[in-house]
């Protein structure tokens, strides 16, 4: 009985933390647009696998050292950095079907490289968002306090994880059925928008530093 409440409680925290729209949402529904369901699959697994990494660290406690304002505050300089690249990086990208055209003709080790690139994405959107590391320490707790044996706070986790996933490449697949309506003037488009948010993104996630921890500021050294 234990085992499948659980499950079911990490199905509804997974479903949770899939409804939240950050970065790596928009990055995910942009790239299985424009490059495919493959593509965003891909970002997905990314996504998923700092997922991983984050309930490990919180896991083992070493959560705490990014509970600080000094750590919080390199994080959101950190995070801000990447994803203004980044959306200055989509904003300029023109789509182009032919160029997609000559990927899927290339060999397997180059096609593994190009979707290598997508799961590195999804992993760098996804920690460099502090919200996500602050979520994970909900479930970590939940986890700990409310199920004494190991193996049900392995299967509550565990079900948190797959269910982000599997929402995650459902997304891309709902995503990827409305690119037969586009032209690559639209995916033109959604690009440059999808990049105005990344970096509306980032700046926020700056000038929170400013707005949270003014104190830092203040005891940084004067020239």
């Amino acid at each position: 009985m234990l085992t499948l409440h659980a499950l079911s409680r990490g199905i509804l925290f997974g479903l949770t933390l899939s409804l939240m729209i950050g970065p790596a949402f928009f990055s995910l529904i942009q790239t299985s647009i424009t490059r495919g369901f493959r593509s965003g699959t891909h970002l997905a697994m990314g996504i998923s696998l700092s997922d991983i990494m984050m309930v490990f660290i919180a896991w083992f406690g070493i959560s705490a050292l990014f509970e600080t304002a000094k750590a919080q505050s390199i994080l959101s300089v950190i995070g801000g950095a990447v994803l203004i690249g980044f959306g200055i990086y989509t904003a300029l990208l023109r789509h182009k079907t032919s160029n997609e055209a000559k990927l899927e003709a290339n060999s397997y080790p180059e096609v593994t490289k190009y979707r290598f690139k997508y799961m590195a994405k999804g992993f760098v959107f996804n920690i460099a968002n502090p919200g996500i590391w602050m979520y994970w320490l909900i479930p970590i707790s939940v986890a700990t306090s409310t199920y004494t044996h190991k193996l049900e706070q392995i299967i509550f986790l565990s079900s948190i994880l797959l269910t982000c996933l599997a929402s995650d490449i459902l997304k891309c697949a709902i995503s990827h059925t409305l690119k037969r309506f586009m032209t690559d003037r639209v995916l033109t488009i959604i690009n440059r928008i999808v990049g105005i948010i990344l970096i509306l993104f980032g700046i926020y996630l700056v000038m929170m530093l400013f707005v949270s921890t003014p104190e830092i500021i203040k005891n940084l050294p004067k020239k």
